[in-house]
């Protein structure tokens, strides 16, 4: 049986929103996310991490001004997203970065959601990433994650 949730990395949601390598497979999980009527689990920040690689490709002139616009609006209405925070996710998140000595707690967070939301809930909640240095990190160690390209 299909889990009510599901978390995607930012790496995710930016392959749905811009062409790039593994577009497709992007789009084809984000369908199958909103057919199965699936909740996006994020951590708080996550609006905040896609909308800053829009900029950044935009700054880069990857984007034109109003295709960010629309991409920034497209990602503000996907159905189904809630975001996390409190003090646990915090806590949760220092701990996964400390175990895997990861430079940042953004990678982190998401893991820590999906976790979180299996505590709370009891459902397994896949973390999809496109972040093939994330997969290599974590090396197997959190099955509840999932390579876009597997």
């Amino acid at each position: 049986m299909k889990s009510n949730y599901i978390c995607l990395d930012t790496s995710v949601f930016v392959k749905v929103l811009v062409e790039e390598e593994d577009s497709d497979k992007a789009t084809s999980l984000m369908k199958n996310i909103i057919q199965s009527g699936q909740l996006i689990v994020l951590p708080s920040f996550a609006w905040a991490e896609v909308g800053t690689v829009l900029r950044k490709k935009r700054r880069r002139k990857e984007l034109a001004i109003q295709e960010a616009d629309d991409f920034w609006l497209e990602f503000r209405q996907f159905p189904g997203v809630e975001y996390l925070s409190d003090e646990l996710l915090m806590d949760r998140a220092w701990k996964i970065s400390r175990y895997f000595d990861m430079p940042t707690l953004y990678d982190a967070a998401f893991l820590a959601v999906a976790e979180i939301v299996k505590e709370r809930t009891g459902e397994i909640c896949e973390f999809w990433t496109a972040d093939q240095r994330l997969v290599d990190q974590l090396n197997g160690r959190k099955d509840y994650v999932r390579w876009l390209k597997e």
